[in-house]
């Protein structure tokens, strides 16, 4: 029987078919569910079908069909791409890579060594069953300095106390880092190692370049704050974000991504892979006026309404310039969770390099969190159907 691994071949050779159709008929496992004599037609193909592997024979015109192949796999990340070819020089695979493929078999040997090749898919389909439950947060700054940072800490600690499974905080911020800083976290590695791979990106290299800040909460830091200077020279390749996100899943119950100062066609991108993404700002005309100005970007860039969520920091009791509710009609999102000004707590939970769960454990600041914690649980519940972990 033929599981769910759906696969298409472009080739213009029918020996070629002939032999990889047998190959997959064989293993039991994955489907040949159709042969396009050109990338074009696979272009159209891979628009309106879910496939996840595609097999391309490249002998036609090597370079003119690894160029179509890059512009397949920037279309198409998810997809795994196997070139193959009568044969390969070394000139052949770095152009082949230089265009995005890292998968390549000769013709003489496809035959005994594509199911091989091809079984990656059968484990990946298995892991990420096992991560379907996970959620993944960005944190959005609608202001310097507003304390998003702040949120994305303690929103990671309090879901991580409520929730079965292990957390991650990843550090976008380039410029300063301000995640490591506030834990206290010294690491040899981060974000941009990660996402700097060439080659395959996979839980094993999340777990390995993560810091592990307790038990179950762990920390990919941001280039700016690692303590190796190789390091500190890796620029963040958003690129690979959506590889990265997808290994993160297989790990972690829940992902916190702090992103301030992205720009905005990442932020966009970023927004659409994330479960939930949070637009962090305080009750001032200049964050309410940019707020509005980053949900209207993201919801014209195709981010979902449903998945966005205000969270008005450092409110007052008294005398805020602008009132919560005229802040959630000005930015026009209904879904709204403040967080109180307590500048002796956070300055207690900076300090220690704690959480405020630790830090300051029975405050207000810290049952704030909580709330929002709760909040994005009950969200998961609302917009999934279903209850999720």
């Amino acid at each position: 029987m033929t599981s769910g691994i759906s696969i298409l071949l472009v080739t213009q050779e029918d020996s070629t078919a002939k032999t990889i159709k047998s190959v997959l008929d064989e293993s039991g496992q994955m489907n040949l569910v159709g042969v396009c004599r050109d990338v074009p037609e696979l272009r159209s193909r891979l628009s309106s079908a879910k496939v996840q592997a595609v097999v391309v024979d490249i002998d036609p015109d090597p370079p003119r069909v690894l160029s179509e192949v890059g512009m397949i796999l920037t279309a198409h990340p998810e997809t795994y791409v196997v070139v193959i070819c009568s044969s390969f020089t070394k000139e052949l695979v770095l152009q082949a890579m230089q265009k995005g493929a890292r998968h390549f078999l000769e013709k003489k040997t496809m035959a005994a060594e594509l199911c091989k090749e091809l079984q990656v898919l059968v484990r990946g389909d298995e892991e990420k069953a096992a991560g379907s439950g996970s959620v993944v947060i960005s944190v959005f700054s609608a202001g310097g300095g507003c304390g998003a940072t702040t949120v994305a800490v303690n929103l990671a600690s309090e879901l991580q106390l409520m929730s079965p499974g292990a957390i991650l905080v990843i550090d976008l911020d380039s410029c300063y880092g301000t995640v490591s800083a506030y834990l206290g976290v010294k690491s040899q590695y981060g974000i941009a190692d990660v996402l700097a791979r060439k080659g395959l990106i996979d839980k094993h290299l999340i777990q390995s370049s993560a810091f592990n800040y307790k038990e179950d909460f762990h920390v990919l830091a941001s280039p700016a704050s690692v303590e190796s200077p190789k390091a500190r020279l890796l620029s963040i390749q958003y690129e690979n974000l959506p590889r990265a996100l997808e290994a993160c899943r297989r790990v972690y119950k829940y992902t916190v991504i702090d992103a301030p100062r992205l720009p905005e066609d990442t932020a966009a991108d970023l927004a659409n892979l994330s479960d939930v993404a949070l637009v962090v700002f305080q009750l001032t005309v200049k964050d309410v006026s940019f707020a509005r100005s980053m949900v209207s970007s993201l919801t014209k860039s195709g981010v979902a309404r449903k998945k966005l969520m205000l969270v008005a920091n450092r409110v007052k009791k008294r005398g805020p310039l602008v009132r919560l509710e005229d802040s959630k009609k000005a930015v026009g999102l209904n879904s709204c969770q403040a967080i109180r000004n307590d500048w002796l707590k956070a300055m207690k939970s900076v300090n220690k390099a704690q959480p405020l769960a630790q830090a300051a454990g029975r405050s207000g600041l810290r049952n704030d969190y909580r709330k929002l914690a709760a909040k994005i649980r009950a969200y998961e519940i609302n917009s999934s159907g279903k209850i999720r972990g």
